[in-house]
């Protein structure tokens, strides 16, 4: 079994579920959701997702930025909004919350498991959008299952996504070059 050399670590960051963009660092995440009740006065909770813990636009109209705003939510259906920093989710620590989390049943558990894997496994996130396209042309077939993937699978999947930018950089420098060149 391969594992990833901690000095290659390939984490450079999550995306954000609500714009997509990088949040960069654990210090730049944050892990919210919704609490409500439901028809019987249960409490349900959804909604599970990693943001930005800060407004990134500077000029944005949106105080809360990528965080769901704690006033619409209540207005909607008295929902209640929740959240912790996304380092809370990091390292040992953060992997026995996840599990005790999961243990509670308390939140959708296919979310939480998502959560574990993008927070916990090295690679899982950075591969995460590549490994669809990676099992279709046979780069890798996966040991456990799907959405479930070793290290050297995920080593694998980033290292053929590599060599497929650098092929594509280089057909496209190339086809500049000659275009130049004419």
């Amino acid at each position: 079994m391969r594992v990833m050399p901690r000095h290659k670590s390939i984490r450079s960051g999550w995306r954000c579920d609500r714009c997509g963009e990088l949040v960069p660092d654990l210090q730049a995440g944050w892990v919210e959701l919704l609490a409500v009740e439901d028809t019987r006065g249960k409490p349900k909770v959804s909604g599970l997702r990693l943001v930005h813990r800060r407004n990134t636009r500077a000029r944005s109209p949106e105080s809360y930025g990528c965080r769901y705003n704690p006033r619409d939510e209540f207005r909607k259906n008295r929902g209640i909004v929740e959240g912790l920093a996304l380092d809370r989710f990091a390292g040992p620590d953060g992997l026995m919350l996840l599990l005790s989390m999961i243990a509670e049943r308390e939140l959708p558990l296919q979310q939480l498991i998502e959560l574990a894997k993008r927070v916990q496994i090295p690679g899982y996130e950075a591969a995460y959008e590549l490994v669809h396209d990676a099992v279709s042309e046979g780069v890798i077939a996966p040991c456990i299952s799907s959405g479930f993937y070793l290290q050297c699978e995920i080593w694998d999947v980033l290292k053929w996504a590599k060599c497929r930018t650098s092929a594509k950089t280089s057909r496209v420098e190339h086809q500049n070059r000659c275009v130049v060149s004419h």
